[in-house]
């Protein structure tokens, strides 16, 4: 099942975005859809690339 949600974005960003979508042919939801799933998969494989030198969210509080 997917996952929906809606997004504010500055009008730059958005203009910026509207454009790539025409661009490839795409509806809006479809740009911003790859666009978040790119951006995901890139911050997820650089944070498991990089030592941790500070604790998260979920490391609070263990010794």
């Amino acid at each position: 099942m997917s996952k929906r949600i809606s997004v504010v974005l500055p009008d730059d960003i958005g203009e910026a975005v509207e454009k790539m979508a025409q661009e490839e042919m795409r509806s809006l939801s479809q740009m911003g859809a790859i666009l978040i799933m790119e951006a995901v998969k890139a911050r997820t494989t650089t944070q498991e690339n990089e030592p941790s030198t500070h604790k998260t969210k979920k490391d609070k509080g263990a010794a």
